[in-house]
């Protein structure tokens, strides 16, 4: 238990040796433990940045420096700037060199990890129509998906019936998701970081999708569910969707590196590894138009939990039942052949 009463990380044993993670391989003595390095990429995911005038926007340098916003702004409200000086961005930040013009870019690829040759929109028409079914939802109901990046999936489930709060902390994102929505009146958007939720109505659901969850320390993490828990009605759900899970790059299903066909002509190349002592994915991506000019993002890191770690992690924040599954038809219970885990919690 923690200082405040509640279940400590440590109490549910995620803090153990290196990872803090609950399976066998990470509690192992050193020699038994399993190498899981795919690829050096860059060592840091975090970009130095350097503000300079009122707006504090700006453009990526050639040595990897950037012009940002204050990165906490969306918890201070503040967006302050200082003129002159060196800031730290992380790279999930809208300044953060990740998320922006080259990932949508990205986004946009002809293949992804397991769905075959379906396109974004199929694909993202198969998500929402199961998070509707995964989490018992009806005509009217209320969801929080968060992030919600630019409202891909928040605009699918609108259209499901749905009354839908996108949550996100990159403001061009947002832009392009109220453009996105502009036909949907049952669905909006609103600016903060996941860490701090703004209030809202009570939902029936959250959801988390597509690899978007362990952007941060596991002690945040946690705090991140708290918040989710917040926000649901009795007996609400929550739902988290992500295609990279540690079997499959123990494995190679999710190769050190892979190029793929992009909608616009180029390709994408994703170089990763898990960095075996932190158990968070590291990776870059590049893109290469059809004339050969290369485009790089800043280089990111994701932790990866096991399915039953974040079960724990859910039960911890205050959830009562975890139910995991390896498809959006709920058929079949997650295992490490799975394409995907999908954790669905009751509140």
């Amino acid at each position: 238990m923690d200082a405040m009463g509640e279940p400590s990380l440590a109490s549910v044993g995620l803090t153990g040796p290196g990872t803090g993670c609950l399976c066998p391989q990470c509690h192992a003595p050193q020699g038994d433990r399993r190498a899981v390095l795919l690829r050096p990429v860059a060592p840091s995911s975090v970009w130095t940045v350097r503000t300079a005038g009122p707006h504090g926007v700006g453009h990526g340098d050639r040595d990897g420096s950037r012009t940002a916003r204050n990165p906490r702004s969306a918890d201070t409200g503040q967006g302050s700037t200082v003129t002159g000086t060196q800031q730290q961005v992380p790279w999930w930040h809208e300044d953060g060199g990740f998320f922006g013009d080259l990932y949508r870019e990205a986004d946009h690829s002809l293949h992804t990890f397991f769905a075959g040759d379906r396109g974004n929109d199929a694909r993202t028409e198969a998500e929402a129509a199961g998070v509707v079914r995964l989490c018992g939802l009806s005509r009217g109901d209320r969801v929080l998906d968060c992030p919600c990046g630019y409202g891909r999936h928040s605009v699918a489930l609108a259209r499901h019936g749905l009354h839908v709060t996108g949550v996100d902390i990159n403001r061009e994102f947002l832009r392009t998701a109220r453009s996105a929505g502009r036909q949907c009146p049952s669905v909006d958007f609103q600016h903060a970081d996941m860490r701090a939720l703004p209030p809202i109505e009570p939902v029936d659901a959250v959801v988390n999708l597509f690899y978007s969850f362990g952007f941060f320390s596991p002690e945040e993490d946690l705090e991140v569910l708290r918040g989710f828990v917040r926000c649901l009605k009795p007996g609400g759900r929550f739902l988290m969707h992500t295609m990279v899970t540690v079997p499959a790059l123990l494995t190679g299903r999710i190769p050190a590196e892979e190029t793929r066909p992009l909608a616009g002509g180029g390709t994408l190349t994703i170089h990763r590894r898990l960095n075996e002592e932190t158990m968070r994915e590291e990776g870059q991506w590049t893109l290469t138009d059809p004339g050969g000019h290369r485009r790089t993002t800043a280089p990111y890191d994701v932790r990866i939990y096991h399915a039953e770690e974040f079960a724990a992690l859910c039960r911890t924040a205050g959830f009562t039942d975890v139910r995991l599954y390896g498809g959006w038809d709920g058929a079949q219970p997650y295992h490490d052949d799975s394409p995907c885990l999908i954790a669905v919690a009751t509140l």
